[in-house]
């Protein structure tokens, strides 16, 4: 994929305003099949929002800025911090074995703790499925461990089920119920929702080009998921989340020191470190068959940039980070943006 804006060089780009830098940027997206929501904010102020492609391609239901995306990965930042407020009422440690909580568990896996799972540390196997708690839970506990916890990292969507399992068993209600009442209500988030719920303006996933109307199949996925990915909310609401949770309507201080700690990779649901140009950076990303998103914090600039598309017929990822934080930034941007996970 050639884009235009590319080939302009960088001055002869900031000569121009930002809305118009971007809009010319995703110009070239909207062309090449784009669909989704793109935001900017800077200082507070909202730069850019705009939205591309359809939401219902059948029935010609055009993307919003209210249309609501799965944010897939995305979620699992929200599902720490409900990890982290159960901790502050008292209700567990992160330095918590799990068998505390899911039952006896084999060497090494009985050493693993939910601050393990938090760093995807915890090490506890890869093939672990189950359509119920029960079932999954039996699957963690008899299934092979990978290596004892702590001793490496390897990012995983299971761990988070586990916490999901945790959340329940402590709270003594859904998994949903707890993230929606005591985290994305606080944030502000009236309108948030899951994966396994009735979700109004979702725009539907594609993996085919825009001419294509039907949609990607829905995969059933494994108990559990909501907590690693299941979270259906707009682009706007995102960012509404992210500075509530950033500026501490959820969770103490000393939570959110613990949830933005530049861990050695993602820690919490965050990547949080320097790019290559020395910025501080706190990014996530999600994606699965159907949806992608990425946010990206920039603190020192007080930036923030948010995606999320519906159509994954092209893997705009990459070059769209590129192009959206070298707009932004008014600098040259390295060509790799998004950590590995």
């Amino acid at each position: 994929m050639v884009l235009l804006s590319a080939l302009l060089p960088l001055n002869a780009q900031a000569s121009a305003t930002l809305p118009s830098r971007l809009h010319a940027i995703m110009r070239d997206f909207d062309a090449e099949g784009f669909s989704g929501v793109v935001l900017v904010e800077r200082k507070g102020n909202l730069e850019f929002l705009q939205a591309y492609g359809y939401a219902d391609r059948s029935r010609k239901i055009r993307n919003t800025p209210d249309t609501r995306f799965g944010m897939a990965s995305l979620t699992k930042p929200f599902t720490s911090a409900a990890i982290l407020k159960l901790q502050e009422q008292g209700k567990l440690q992160t330095s918590d074995l799990l068998d505390r909580y899911i039952g006896p568990l084999p060497p090494p896996k009985n050493l693993a703790t939910i601050h393990h799972l938090a760093l995807h540390r915890a090490g506890l196997g890869t093939s672990i499925s189950g359509n119920t708690r029960e079932t999954f839970l039996q699957c963690v506990r008899t299934s092979p461990a990978e290596w004892k916890p702590g001793e490496k990292y390897r990012y995983t969507n299971l761990g988070y089920g586990v916490l999901a399992a945790i959340i329940e068993i402590v709270s003594g209600t859904s998994y949903n119920d707890y993230v929606r009442n005591e985290i994305l209500l606080p944030l502000g988030l009236k309108e948030a929702y899951f994966r396994d719920e009735t979700v109004p303006g979702l725009a539907l996933g594609y993996q085919t080009p825009p001419d294509n109307p039907e949609p990607a199949p829905d995969r059933p996925l494994g108990w559990g998921r909501n907590a690693s990915g299941g979270m259906m909310i707009s682009v706007p609401d995102l960012l509404t989340a992210f500075k509530g949770l950033r500026s501490g309507k959820v969770l103490s201080r000393d939570s959110l020191e613990i949830m933005f700690h530049p861990w050695p990779e993602e820690g919490y649901g965050w990547h949080v470190r320097n790019d290559a140009a020395g910025r501080r950076l706190i990014e996530k990303s999600g994606g699965n068959p159907s949806y992608a998103s990425h946010l990206f914090h920039y603190p020192d600039d007080q930036v923030t940039i948010i995606w999320a598309t519906n159509s994954l017929h092209k893997r705009f990822r990459p070059e769209l980070n590129h192009r959206l934080n070298e707009a932004v930034l008014g600098v040259t941007v390295p060509k790799r943006l998004s950590p590995p996970k």
